[in-house]
């Protein structure tokens, strides 16, 4: 008689590996796409989020809807718009961690729907990928952070945004 548990076994495993495995690699094409989208919301927004980070996540939601059935395009612009918040989230710019956090959701959809593989998508936008990586895996494991609500404070007639206490 056939022992066929151990062959059993060897079909679930395969099963499990198989949508790990299902990503695709880039093509030259799709990869200068997503490099190109993501260039055009560097280009177009990142300027905004040294003094606003309103601002900044509006430029990319704007950019984002615009190319609303052009996935790739979609992905490297929500993407870039991760990457620009996280870097400024790295050195404690108020609520850049909650765009990170946001622009987060949407690219791991439309990375979902296209079926790129995260070392790939890292590689469309310049910098340590391992340690994007990491950084993006972390995010996902812990809660969404709190906006900071602020309010105008002015002193002999200057005025800036400050946390609202």
């Amino acid at each position: 008689m056939l022992n066929l548990q151990p062959f059993a076994y060897g079909l679930v495993a395969l099963a499990l590996l198989l949508p790990a495995q299902s990503t695709l690699a880039l093509t030259n094409t799709q990869y200068r796409e997503i490099e190109t989208a993501a260039g055009k919301a560097k280009e177009q927004c990142y300027r905004h989020m040294y003094r606003d980070a309103n601002a900044y996540t509006q430029c990319i939601r704007d950019m984002r809807r615009a190319e609303q059935n052009a996935p790739l395009k979609k992905l490297g612009i929500e993407y870039f718009g991760f990457v620009g918040a996280l870097s400024y989230a790295r050195v404690g710019h108020m609520n850049a961690e909650q765009t990170a956090a946001e622009f987060l959701t949407g690219f791991r959809q439309t990375q979902k729907r296209v079926g790129i593989s995260d070392e790939a998508l890292c590689r469309t936008i310049e910098g340590d990928c391992k340690v994007r990586i990491a950084q993006t895996l972390e995010m996902e494991s812990t809660p969404p952070p709190q906006a900071v609500s602020m309010r105008m404070q002015c002193i002999n007639r200057v005025c800036k945004l400050v946390p609202a206490q």
